[in-house]
């Protein structure tokens, strides 16, 4: 007679026999929590998600050449990363940068032929300064410099050729930093948040490079940044409330607008590149877009996803969008001449 333990199955991946297997003895687990998408002047596109379920939480980084067609199986290219990924940010078209949640930055380059025989992602720069998850990443105007901010309450600015980091700043922040984003046209100064309830705006070339850019009163945490593209004095902030709030960065410690947006923590905005279209997402289904030049009207709401959505990129007047339920979808909006 068969022996009972021979023929049940383990009931999940927390069961002796699933721990002390190694990765290559386990069969393959899709990547379905889709955690940013970034777009590169409209023709390609990077996308990047990870398991957050099962034992080994590791992720995937897919490279498509058109932004018509976000199929992950019909990528360009792909690649598997050591830990989960959190955000990316494009250099040039076949080059950008990626942050992980073990702390890691790296730098990845696609291959196309004749150089090799298969086309590929290769790493081309790879630093672990950051004691914890890496947050967030943004790209100076001439691209010679990022800057990056973690949950280890720190924010780098590093050179892009050397993958040295030129600045570090130390407790930055008093709590976990959420965002980081880069003044439009400056390759110097950029913009914090935290969920210490401040945002902060940095400039690397002064001594005292810190300086108080909006302070929420009552202690909820900032969780989103964004500046303009369009109006360069303009900064969109996202907080745990659910509030849109705008900034001017020539008038710090005063708001310009606020208003209460979504119904839970903000998670990602993010600027159209050519309009004053600021695009939100919360840990919900609500997506929004908001017309930052009329007081935050509604241009479009949306909540087709069925888990939390956490990427936002722009291609041309369609916002794409994509979510914890494995899904990447299009929002068209029509412009208002």
């Amino acid at each position: 007679m068969m022996d009972r333990d021979e023929y049940l199955t383990n009931p999940n991946t927390n069961a002796e026999i699933y721990r002390n297997m190694t990765p290559g003895d386990r069969g393959p687990v899709p990547d379905k929590h889709l955690q940013f998408i970034a777009v590169y002047n409209d023709e390609k596109a990077i996308l990047g998600g990870g398991n957050l379920t099962d034992r080994y939480w590791n992720g995937t980084v897919w490279y498509f050449d058109e932004t018509e067609v976000l199929d992950r199986n019909k990528s360009f290219t792909a690649t598997r990363t050591s830990s989960t990924v959190s955000d990316a940010a494009f250099i040039e078209g076949d080059k950008f940068i990626l942050a992980e949640d073990g702390g890691i930055v790296q730098m990845l380059n696609v291959v196309k032929p004749p150089e090799t025989w298969t086309v590929g992602l290769q790493s081309i720069g790879h630093t672990c300064q950051h004691d914890d998850s890496v947050t967030s990443l943004a790209v100076f105007e001439s691209k010679s410099h990022f800057v990056s901010g973690g949950m280890d309450r720190c924010l780098k600015v590093w050179e892009t050729s050397t993958m040295l980091a030129e600045h570090s700043y130390q407790t930055a922040h008093i709590a976990i930093i959420t965002s980081v984003d880069v003044l439009s046209k400056s390759d110097t100064v950029f913009v914090s948040t935290s969920l210490d309830s401040e945002a902060v705006i940095w400039d690397v070339r002064t001594p005292k490079p810190a300086r108080r850019l909006y302070k929420i009163d009552d202690g909820v945490g900032l969780t989103a940044v964004v500046c303009n593209p369009v109006n360069e004095h303009e900064v969109a902030m996202g907080g745990q409330d659910g509030y849109v709030f705008l900034g001017d960065v020539r008038k710090p410690e005063e708001l310009v607008y606020k208003s209460l947006e979504f119904p839970r923590p903000i998670h990602r905005l993010k600027y159209h590149p050519k309009r004053n279209w600021l695009a939100g997402c919360c840990n919900d289904t609500t997506v929004k877009v908001l017309d930052t030049s009329q007081q935050l009207s509604l241009l479009l709401e949306n909540n087709s996803h069925t888990d939390f959505v956490r990427g936002l990129a722009w291609t041309k007047d369609e916002l794409l969008t994509c979510s914890w339920d494995s899904t990447i979808q299009r929002h068209s909006l029509t412009p208002k001449n």
